[in-house]
């Protein structure tokens, strides 16, 4: 593991999630890509081994300010920049690692169109750091200035899949971009590729099901055995798994992750958890920064309740937080300066390495928008 630091006492073993703004898989995304009003999905993980001192903290902030409470949930309006504050001085404390994905739900399906039905990768070069960057590039544009008809019409090729729905799909973004849009803009750019992407289509057998299903975003069975697609939970949880791998300098051996209940997911996230260890095996190892998917030893996965378990509670309040203070950015909202204060505590890390800190999938317009830096991962960047 070259360029990796080894393991210290300051790596915990236990790792506590919980998320908010789940809402469903994207292809629900609803009219005007609404999402059932939650645009935002955020996970987040506390890691932390001294779970006693962690349930004091918790617990005084608890019966400080909001002592009718039995135990402390966003839903229930708990997390306020207040209280959030309080957390940050306790995590801190306790020295828990805090690890989070915050993801725009629109900018996610730009960027998941971006790398199936405009880009999808098709060799060895396409992993390269140039490619990465390009994609991410090509996502930007799309969500800034696609109309929701180039997003419904990705959507109803997902829903269902065949040869005209997926053509669809491809004029949608033709149909968009002017044929005389110079090459040289981004935008020309897209749709030279995109243009590209559908000869590929066309020459591939666009009537075989196994072809369709190579420009499309795989499906997970969801509980009632209908497909599930796009589902935000999943890219993000793979993600967090792969920092927490970076974290531990791929030692999970023995690394617990505790997971607050999941009465509709914990299947499909359990089998992403089991995928994302074998692209070892497949020789799809992809590394970056602060993640690395190269998974030597494996941890545990528990989907477990939340009650009088601190580290989920405390990981319930800072998504929550965190979900509400993006959404209300986006919307046009101003936060009060005691939840941007709060806010700007959990980004802090977010520069730092070895995995830990907060993931922005979000366009870098509203990184801005959030009082943030832009900042991609060194391995993404443009050679």
């Amino acid at each position: 593991m070259t360029g990796l630091v080894d393991v210290t006492e300051e790596s915990p073993s236990t790792f506590y999630m919980d998320e908010s703004g789940q809402g469903g898989d994207l292809a629900t995304a609803g009219p005007s890509l609404d999402f059932r009003n939650q645009p935002v999905f955020v996970l987040a993980a506390v890691g932390c081994d001294a779970e006693a001192d962690l349930a004091e903290g918790v617990k005084s902030i608890r019966v400080r300010r909001f002592p009718q409470a039995v135990e402390l949930k966003a839903a229930s309006g708990h997390a306020s920049p207040a209280a959030v504050g309080d957390l940050l001085d306790v995590l801190e404390r306790v020295q828990a690692k805090i690890l989070m994905e915050v993801m725009d739900k629109r900018f996610t399906l730009a960027a998941t169109m971006t790398n199936t039905l405009v880009m999808r990768p098709v060799g060895p070069s396409d992993r390269d750091p140039k490619a990465y960057w390009l994609r991410a590039q090509l996502a930007e544009c799309l969500h800034d200035a696609a109309p929701t008809a180039v997003y419904d019409a990705f959507l109803d090729a997902c829903r269902q899949p065949s040869e005209e729905t997926i053509k669809a799909a491809f004029r949608a973004i033709l149909v968009w971009i002017p044929p005389s849009t110079s090459r040289d803009t981004l935008m020309g750019a897209l749709r030279f590729i995109t243009l590209d992407s559908l000869k590929d289509f066309r020459k591939a057998g666009p009537r075989r099901p196994e072809v369709q299903r190579r420009f499309l975003p795989l499906s997970d069975p969801g509980h009632s055995g209908k497909p599930v697609w796009v589902l935000p939970h999943l890219s993000a949880f793979t993600s967090m798994y792969a920092r927490i791998n970076r974290l531990r300098s791929s030692r999970l051996d023995g690394v617990r992750i505790l997971h607050d209940e999941q009465r509709y997911y914990a299947d499909i996230l359990a089998s992403a958890k089991a995928a994302a260890e074998g692209l070892a095996g497949d020789g799809e190892e992809i590394v970056f920064e602060r993640a690395d998917y190269r998974f030597g030893e494996t941890g545990d996965l528990a989907f477990v309740p939340s009650d009088g378990l601190a580290g989920i509670q405390a990981a319930d309040l800072l998504a929550g937080f965190a979900m509400r203070h993006v959404r209300d950015i986006l919307a046009g909202g101003s936060p009060s300066p005691e939840a941007v204060a709060a806010f700007r505590r959990l980004a802090d890390g977010r520069q730092a390495n070895r995995g830990v800190g907060m993931n922005l999938m979000l366009s870098n317009r509203d990184i801005r928008r959030c009082g943030l830096v832009p900042s991609r991962d060194p391995a993404v960047s443009p050679r």
